[in-house]
């Protein structure tokens, strides 16, 4: 395993892991699902919620070869617990504010033809599972964030966190416009 905090101190980081989106892959599911089976038995005795989130869980709209998944704890005490157990397999990005972010996939050159985004979550904080609600349940929302994405894509090809950035308000006008539907 690299250390990653070498990687993402390296002045070629946004050149080595750009923002490419691609057409939705079938076996994205599958490798979802391959991943959910070995979190479930790194965690056997941490009862937990695991979730495919991320435009990789929809069909039909372009994303980032990137599997997101959302470990949402049953009870908030396991959250420390819980990532001290991932972090001995996965690359631990930040843990802070009662979430955290680790990866797996990330090599010296590039991605490697596997990659992991993991989110653990507290209970209850899963506002990525609801818009990923949202979008299968609603194809023309997930199509108009398909277009805001292919146009971030173009201007932040080389900026993670400008591409983000640029999501975050249509993400939370649509989880506040469609959570009022309800």
């Amino acid at each position: 395993m690299i250390i990653l905090d070498n990687i993402l101190k390296d002045e070629c980081f946004k050149k080595r892991y750009p923002i490419i989106l691609v057409c939705h892959n079938n076996k994205w599911i599958e490798w979802y699902k391959g991943m959910e089976v070995k979190l479930s038995k790194l965690l056997k005795d941490i009862p937990v919620n695991i979730y495919h989130i991320g435009s990789s869980a929809i069909p039909n709209i372009k994303s980032k070869n990137i599997i997101d998944i959302l470990i949402e704890t049953i009870d908030d005490r396991n959250f420390g617990n819980i990532v001290k157990i991932l972090s001995k397999e996965w690359e631990l990005r930040w843990n802070e504010d009662d979430r955290a972010f680790l990866v797996k996939g990330y090599g010296e050159k590039g991605f490697l033809d596997r990659v992991f985004h993991l989110h653990i979550r507290k209970k209850g904080d899963i506002t990525e599972v609801e818009f990923k609600n949202i979008l299968l349940e609603y194809p023309e929302v997930a199509k108009k964030y398909e277009a805001l994405k292919l146009k971030l894509e173009k201007e932040y090809k080389f900026d993670r966190e400008r591409y983000t950035e640029g999501k975050t308000e249509f993400i939370d006008n649509i989880i506040r416009e469609y959570s009022l539907h309800k």
